[in-house]
């Protein structure tokens, strides 16, 4: 049985673990490997996970006392899902989708959540659409001198 809980200082290691894990299992696919490197030490460094944990809902999924998920939700005059990740082992068992239902959960003042996924990630995309988001816009981003298109998705919720 999985459980979710808010994350605290000391699940850093295990997120920056499956970040990196499921970051080089898909994206390494898609991008050059430099370029996810650089994400990865942009986003998931101990400093910046630490603010991310105090100022925002960041929820992990845990089985058998292992974090084997996690979920950043931001919220603002929108709610966005800044992050979602599984270990690849764990994909395709809801987890996810236990995160994001239990990230909704939090919310209720919000008729829409918003999400961006790299057009080119097909196991995202459909995981997103199976779970209720739709296709609002594609854009192309520069990510550490790499231009990646990517899609804005929403969710009524």
């Amino acid at each position: 049985m999985v459980k979710i809980r808010k994350a605290t200082n000391a699940d850093v290691p295990n997120i920056k673990k499956i970040a990196s894990m499921a970051w080089y299992d898909t994206y390494a696919k898609i991008m050059e490997a430099s370029t996810v490197a650089k994400f990865l030490e942009a986003a998931y460094n101990d400093e910046r996970l630490e603010r991310r944990i105090g100022d925002s809902l960041f929820l992990v999924a845990e089985k058998d006392d292992e974090v084997i998920g996690f979920a950043n939700f931001i919220n603002g005059t929108e709610l966005f899902l800044s992050a979602i990740y599984v270990n690849p082992a764990f994909q395709r068992h809801n987890v996810g989708a236990e995160l994001l239902e239990a990230g909704l959960n939090h919310f209720d003042d919000y008729k829409e959540l918003f999400v961006e996924v790299a057009s080119n990630n097909e196991q995202a995309r459909g995981f997103y659409k199976k779970t209720g988001f739709e296709l609002v816009r594609e854009y192309n981003e520069e990510l550490f001198g790499e231009t990646v298109t990517k899609g804005l998705l929403k969710k009524a919720i």
